[in-house]
Protein backbone atom coordinates (compact mmCIF):
# COMPACT_ATOMS: atom_id res chain seq x y z
CA UNK A 1 0.00 0.00 0.00
CA UNK A 2 1.28 3.45 -0.91
CA UNK A 3 0.73 6.45 1.36
CA UNK A 4 -0.08 9.46 -0.77
CA UNK A 5 0.77 12.77 0.84
CA UNK A 6 -0.40 16.07 -0.58
CA UNK A 7 1.09 19.49 0.03
CA UNK A 8 -1.05 21.65 2.29
CA UNK A 9 -4.26 22.67 0.55
CA UNK A 10 -5.87 25.95 1.56
CA UNK A 11 -9.25 24.33 0.78
CA UNK A 12 -8.96 21.93 3.74
CA UNK A 13 -10.29 24.35 6.39
CA UNK A 14 -13.30 24.96 4.17
CA UNK A 15 -13.96 21.23 3.90
CA UNK A 16 -13.83 21.01 7.68
CA UNK A 17 -16.29 23.90 8.02
CA UNK A 18 -18.68 22.22 5.60
CA UNK A 19 -18.63 18.99 7.61
CA UNK A 20 -18.94 20.94 10.84
CA UNK A 21 -22.11 22.60 9.60
CA UNK A 22 -23.45 19.23 8.48
CA UNK A 23 -22.96 17.82 11.99
CA UNK A 24 -24.26 20.90 13.80
CA UNK A 25 -27.39 20.58 11.70
CA UNK A 26 -28.22 17.28 13.41
CA UNK A 27 -26.36 17.78 16.72
CA UNK A 28 -26.82 21.45 17.65
CA UNK A 29 -24.14 22.68 20.03
CA UNK A 30 -21.82 19.73 19.36
CA UNK A 31 -18.20 20.15 20.54
CA UNK A 32 -16.18 19.81 17.33
CA UNK A 33 -12.55 20.43 16.41
CA UNK A 34 -10.48 20.07 13.25
CA UNK A 35 -7.46 17.92 14.17
CA UNK A 36 -4.86 15.88 12.36
CA UNK A 37 -2.42 17.08 9.71
CA UNK A 38 -4.99 18.84 7.50
CA UNK A 39 -5.67 21.19 10.43
CA UNK A 40 -2.07 22.52 10.42
CA UNK A 41 -1.32 25.19 7.78
CA UNK A 42 1.82 24.39 5.82
CA UNK A 43 1.92 20.69 6.74
CA UNK A 44 1.78 17.95 4.11
CA UNK A 45 -0.94 15.40 4.75
CA UNK A 46 -3.09 12.62 3.42
CA UNK A 47 -6.16 14.44 2.04
CA UNK A 48 -8.36 13.30 4.92
CA UNK A 49 -10.22 15.67 7.24
CA UNK A 50 -9.90 14.40 10.81
CA UNK A 51 -12.55 15.78 13.14
CA UNK A 52 -12.90 15.41 16.90
CA UNK A 53 -16.35 15.15 18.47
CA UNK A 54 -16.62 15.27 22.26
CA UNK A 55 -19.77 13.77 23.80
CA UNK A 56 -20.91 13.05 27.33
CA UNK A 57 -20.36 9.30 26.97
CA UNK A 58 -19.01 7.81 23.75
CA UNK A 59 -20.46 4.41 24.70
CA UNK A 60 -23.96 5.91 24.69
CA UNK A 61 -24.25 5.74 20.92
CA UNK A 62 -28.00 6.31 21.04
CA UNK A 63 -27.32 9.90 22.06
CA UNK A 64 -25.45 10.80 18.88
CA UNK A 65 -25.16 8.00 16.29
CA UNK A 66 -28.76 8.09 14.96
CA UNK A 67 -28.47 11.83 14.34
CA UNK A 68 -25.16 11.39 12.56
CA UNK A 69 -26.54 8.54 10.49
CA UNK A 70 -29.31 10.87 9.36
CA UNK A 71 -26.54 13.19 8.12
CA UNK A 72 -24.89 10.40 6.13
CA UNK A 73 -22.32 9.11 8.63
CA UNK A 74 -21.84 5.53 9.72
CA UNK A 75 -19.88 3.89 12.54
CA UNK A 76 -16.83 2.06 11.20
CA UNK A 77 -14.75 1.50 14.35
CA UNK A 78 -15.59 0.82 18.00
CA UNK A 79 -12.73 0.56 20.50
CA UNK A 80 -14.27 -0.10 23.91
CA UNK A 81 -10.85 -1.07 25.28
CA UNK A 82 -9.14 2.11 24.01
CA UNK A 83 -10.76 5.18 25.59
CA UNK A 84 -14.21 4.11 24.26
CA UNK A 85 -13.12 5.55 20.92
CA UNK A 86 -15.53 5.57 17.96
CA UNK A 87 -14.83 6.49 14.34
CA UNK A 88 -17.55 7.46 11.88
CA UNK A 89 -17.25 8.07 8.16
CA UNK A 90 -19.55 9.56 5.54
CA UNK A 91 -21.67 7.46 3.19
CA UNK A 92 -19.71 5.99 0.27
CA UNK A 93 -22.08 7.74 -2.14
CA UNK A 94 -21.31 11.12 -0.60
CA UNK A 95 -17.83 12.09 -1.78
CA UNK A 96 -17.75 15.21 0.41
CA UNK A 97 -17.95 13.07 3.54
CA UNK A 98 -15.99 9.97 2.42
CA UNK A 99 -12.63 11.59 3.21
CA UNK A 100 -13.66 12.54 6.75
CA UNK A 101 -12.75 10.62 9.89
CA UNK A 102 -14.97 11.67 12.78
CA UNK A 103 -13.29 10.59 16.03
CA UNK A 104 -15.60 10.45 19.05
CA UNK A 105 -14.36 10.57 22.66
CA UNK A 106 -16.07 11.11 25.99
CA UNK A 107 -15.77 14.44 27.76
CA UNK A 108 -12.85 14.25 30.19
CA UNK A 109 -10.85 11.77 28.09
CA UNK A 110 -7.15 12.66 27.99
CA UNK A 111 -7.06 11.83 24.28
CA UNK A 112 -8.94 15.07 23.60
CA UNK A 113 -6.17 17.23 25.08
CA UNK A 114 -3.53 15.11 23.32
CA UNK A 115 -5.05 15.75 19.88
CA UNK A 116 -5.59 19.46 20.46
CA UNK A 117 -2.18 20.08 21.98
CA UNK A 118 -0.41 18.29 19.14
CA UNK A 119 -2.33 20.36 16.58
CA UNK A 120 -1.73 23.66 18.36
CA UNK A 121 1.97 22.93 18.92
CA UNK A 122 2.55 22.10 15.25
CA UNK A 123 0.71 25.25 14.22
CA UNK A 124 3.00 27.36 16.42
CA UNK A 125 6.39 25.61 16.24
CA UNK A 126 8.07 25.75 12.82
CA UNK A 127 10.87 23.37 13.79
CA UNK A 128 8.64 20.56 15.00
CA UNK A 129 6.23 21.06 12.11
CA UNK A 130 9.10 20.53 9.68
CA UNK A 131 10.42 17.58 11.69
CA UNK A 132 7.00 15.93 11.49
CA UNK A 133 6.64 16.69 7.77
CA UNK A 134 10.09 15.24 7.02
CA UNK A 135 9.27 12.08 8.99
CA UNK A 136 5.97 11.66 7.16
CA UNK A 137 7.62 12.07 3.75
CA UNK A 138 10.35 9.50 4.52
CA UNK A 139 7.80 6.96 5.74
CA UNK A 140 5.40 7.62 2.88
CA UNK A 141 8.13 6.60 0.44
CA UNK A 142 7.89 3.00 1.72
CA UNK A 143 5.37 0.29 0.97
CA UNK A 144 2.96 -0.50 3.81
CA UNK A 145 0.67 -3.46 4.34
CA UNK A 146 -1.82 -1.28 6.27
CA UNK A 147 -2.29 2.44 6.85
CA UNK A 148 -2.15 1.68 10.57
CA UNK A 149 1.42 0.39 10.19
CA UNK A 150 2.41 3.78 8.75
CA UNK A 151 0.74 5.52 11.70
CA UNK A 152 2.59 3.30 14.19
CA UNK A 153 5.91 4.05 12.49
CA UNK A 154 5.35 7.77 13.08
CA UNK A 155 4.77 7.23 16.76
CA UNK A 156 8.34 7.79 17.96
CA UNK A 157 8.57 11.30 16.52
CA UNK A 158 4.98 12.08 17.55
CA UNK A 159 5.85 11.23 21.15
CA UNK A 160 9.04 13.29 20.95
CA UNK A 161 7.08 16.34 19.78
CA UNK A 162 4.25 15.81 22.25
CA UNK A 163 6.66 15.57 25.16
CA UNK A 164 8.00 19.02 24.34
CA UNK A 165 4.47 20.33 23.93
CA UNK A 166 3.21 18.95 27.24
CA UNK A 167 6.20 20.20 29.21
CA UNK A 168 5.76 23.68 27.73
CA UNK A 169 1.99 23.71 28.21
CA UNK A 170 0.44 23.94 31.63
CA UNK A 171 -3.28 24.40 32.33
CA UNK A 172 -4.29 27.68 33.90
CA UNK A 173 -3.84 26.99 37.59
CA UNK A 174 -5.20 30.22 39.05
CA UNK A 175 -4.82 30.84 42.76
CA UNK A 176 -4.08 28.07 45.22
CA UNK A 177 -5.79 28.66 48.52
CA UNK A 178 -3.91 26.90 51.31
CA UNK A 179 -6.25 26.18 54.18
CA UNK A 180 -3.44 24.85 56.39
CA UNK A 181 0.28 25.67 56.52
CA UNK A 182 2.78 24.29 53.98
CA UNK A 183 5.90 22.53 55.37
CA UNK A 184 9.19 23.99 54.12
CA UNK A 185 12.67 22.52 53.50
CA UNK A 186 11.27 19.06 52.87
CA UNK A 187 13.30 15.88 52.50
CA UNK A 188 11.73 13.22 50.30
CA UNK A 189 12.04 9.73 51.81
CA UNK A 190 11.37 6.81 49.50
CA UNK A 191 10.69 3.31 50.75
CA UNK A 192 10.75 0.01 48.90
CA UNK A 193 7.30 -1.17 47.86
CA UNK A 194 5.31 -2.30 50.88
CA UNK A 195 2.74 -5.04 50.17
CA UNK A 196 0.58 -3.68 53.00
CA UNK A 197 -0.07 -0.40 51.15
CA UNK A 198 -3.17 -1.79 49.39
CA UNK A 199 -4.53 -2.68 52.85
CA UNK A 200 -3.91 0.91 53.97
CA UNK A 201 -5.91 2.09 50.99
CA UNK A 202 -8.72 -0.39 51.69
CA UNK A 203 -9.14 1.00 55.21
CA UNK A 204 -9.28 4.56 53.85
CA UNK A 205 -11.76 3.52 51.18
CA UNK A 206 -14.08 2.07 53.81
CA UNK A 207 -13.79 5.25 55.89
CA UNK A 208 -14.57 7.50 52.91
CA UNK A 209 -17.49 5.42 51.70
CA UNK A 210 -18.83 5.27 55.24
CA UNK A 211 -18.68 9.06 55.47
CA UNK A 212 -20.09 9.93 52.04
CA UNK A 213 -22.24 6.99 51.00
CA UNK A 214 -23.90 7.56 47.62
CA UNK A 215 -22.05 10.88 47.16
CA UNK A 216 -19.03 8.84 46.00
CA UNK A 217 -19.07 8.74 42.21
CA UNK A 218 -15.70 7.01 41.97
CA UNK A 219 -12.91 6.09 44.37
CA UNK A 220 -9.48 4.83 43.29
CA UNK A 221 -6.05 4.14 44.77
CA UNK A 222 -3.58 6.16 42.66
CA UNK A 223 -0.02 7.41 42.99
CA UNK A 224 3.10 5.35 43.54
CA UNK A 225 1.80 3.27 46.46
CA UNK A 226 -0.84 1.86 44.07
CA UNK A 227 1.85 0.32 41.82
CA UNK A 228 3.27 -3.03 43.00
CA UNK A 229 7.06 -3.06 42.94
CA UNK A 230 7.51 0.72 42.83
CA UNK A 231 9.47 2.58 45.53
CA UNK A 232 7.40 5.40 47.00
CA UNK A 233 6.87 7.82 49.83
CA UNK A 234 4.70 5.95 52.36
CA UNK A 235 1.72 8.09 51.41
CA UNK A 236 -1.61 6.84 50.10
CA UNK A 237 -2.90 8.95 47.20
CA UNK A 238 -6.63 8.57 46.68
CA UNK A 239 -8.79 9.82 43.81
CA UNK A 240 -12.31 10.78 44.87
CA UNK A 241 -14.90 11.86 42.32
CA UNK A 242 -18.00 13.63 43.66
CA UNK A 243 -20.93 15.16 41.76
CA UNK A 244 -19.55 18.70 42.19
CA UNK A 245 -16.19 19.35 43.84
CA UNK A 246 -17.04 23.06 44.18
CA UNK A 247 -19.95 22.13 46.46
CA UNK A 248 -17.77 21.55 49.51
CA UNK A 249 -20.74 21.47 51.88
CA UNK A 250 -21.81 18.21 50.22
CA UNK A 251 -18.67 16.30 51.22
CA UNK A 252 -16.05 18.25 53.24
CA UNK A 253 -17.90 18.34 56.60
CA UNK A 254 -18.52 14.58 56.46
CA UNK A 255 -14.87 13.90 55.62
CA UNK A 256 -13.69 16.23 58.39
CA UNK A 257 -15.91 14.37 60.83
CA UNK A 258 -14.28 11.15 59.61
CA UNK A 259 -10.85 12.55 60.50
CA UNK A 260 -9.59 14.28 57.33
CA UNK A 261 -8.79 17.97 57.03
CA UNK A 262 -9.01 20.31 54.05
CA UNK A 263 -5.50 21.18 52.86
CA UNK A 264 -6.07 23.34 49.78
CA UNK A 265 -8.44 24.53 47.08
CA UNK A 266 -7.53 24.95 43.40
CA UNK A 267 -10.78 26.09 41.74
CA UNK A 268 -8.88 27.16 38.61
CA UNK A 269 -7.17 23.77 38.15
CA UNK A 270 -9.92 21.25 37.39
CA UNK A 271 -11.79 22.45 40.51
CA UNK A 272 -9.39 20.37 42.59
CA UNK A 273 -9.59 20.00 46.36
CA UNK A 274 -7.03 18.21 48.52
CA UNK A 275 -7.80 16.74 51.92
CA UNK A 276 -5.23 15.00 54.10
CA UNK A 277 -4.77 12.77 57.11
CA UNK A 278 -1.62 11.66 58.88
CA UNK A 279 -2.16 8.14 60.22
CA UNK A 280 -1.30 6.85 57.69
CA UNK A 281 -0.42 9.87 55.59
CA UNK A 282 -3.11 10.35 52.96
CA UNK A 283 -3.60 12.74 50.06
CA UNK A 284 -7.27 12.71 49.08
CA UNK A 285 -7.68 14.38 45.67
CA UNK A 286 -11.24 15.46 44.89
CA UNK A 287 -12.51 16.19 41.36
CA UNK A 288 -15.83 16.48 39.54
CA UNK A 289 -16.88 13.96 36.85
CA UNK A 290 -15.68 14.27 33.24
CA UNK A 291 -12.38 15.83 34.35
CA UNK A 292 -9.31 15.16 32.21
CA UNK A 293 -7.04 14.83 35.24
CA UNK A 294 -9.01 11.78 36.41
CA UNK A 295 -8.23 9.99 33.16
CA UNK A 296 -4.57 11.03 33.27
CA UNK A 297 -4.08 9.77 36.84
CA UNK A 298 -5.61 6.39 36.03
CA UNK A 299 -3.77 6.04 32.70
CA UNK A 300 -0.46 6.76 34.46
CA UNK A 301 -1.16 4.27 37.26
CA UNK A 302 -2.22 1.52 34.89
CA UNK A 303 0.76 2.07 32.60
CA UNK A 304 3.19 1.75 35.54
CA UNK A 305 1.42 -1.37 36.76
CA UNK A 306 1.69 -3.02 33.36
CA UNK A 307 5.03 -1.84 31.97
CA UNK A 308 8.21 -2.77 33.82
CA UNK A 309 10.41 -0.51 31.68
CA UNK A 310 8.37 2.62 32.39
CA UNK A 311 8.15 1.69 36.06
CA UNK A 312 11.95 1.40 36.29
CA UNK A 313 12.44 4.69 34.42
CA UNK A 314 10.08 6.50 36.75
CA UNK A 315 11.66 5.03 39.87
CA UNK A 316 15.14 6.06 38.74
CA UNK A 317 14.02 9.67 38.35
CA UNK A 318 12.28 9.60 41.74
CA UNK A 319 15.38 8.26 43.46
CA UNK A 320 17.62 10.90 41.91
CA UNK A 321 15.26 13.73 42.87
CA UNK A 322 14.84 12.35 46.40
CA UNK A 323 18.52 13.06 47.10
CA UNK A 324 17.76 16.80 47.06
CA UNK A 325 16.12 19.04 49.64
CA UNK A 326 12.94 20.76 48.44
CA UNK A 327 11.27 23.96 49.61
CA UNK A 328 7.91 22.25 49.09
CA UNK A 329 6.81 18.70 48.27
CA UNK A 330 5.03 20.20 45.23
CA UNK A 331 8.41 21.35 43.88
CA UNK A 332 9.57 17.72 43.92
CA UNK A 333 6.37 16.70 42.10
CA UNK A 334 6.80 19.46 39.51
CA UNK A 335 10.35 18.33 38.76
CA UNK A 336 8.99 14.91 37.77
CA UNK A 337 6.77 16.48 35.10
CA UNK A 338 8.82 15.48 32.07
CA UNK A 339 9.06 11.78 32.90
CA UNK A 340 5.41 11.67 33.98
CA UNK A 341 4.25 13.26 30.73
CA UNK A 342 6.49 10.97 28.70
CA UNK A 343 4.96 7.87 30.29
CA UNK A 344 1.39 9.14 29.99
CA UNK A 345 1.98 9.88 26.31
CA UNK A 346 3.25 6.34 25.73
CA UNK A 347 0.12 5.04 27.41
CA UNK A 348 -2.14 7.23 25.27
CA UNK A 349 -0.43 6.38 21.98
Amino acid sequence: MNIELAEYDVAWPGLYERERERILGVLPGAELEHVGSTSVPGLCAKPVIDMLLVVGDARDEASYVPALEAAGYRVTIREDDWHDHRVLKGAESDQSATNVNLHVFSRGCAQVRRHLLFRDWLRADDGDRELYAETKRKLAAREWERVQDYAVAKNEVVLEILERAYVAWRPAEGEVEYVTETPRNVRITLEEYNPTWPDWYAREEARIRGALGSAVVRLEHVGSTSVPGLAAKPLIDILLVVPDSDDEDAYVPALVEAGYYLRLREPGWYRHRLLKDSDPEVNLHVFSPACEEIDRMLVFRDRLRGNAGDRAEYEAVKRELATRTWDRVQDYADEKTRVVERIILRALS
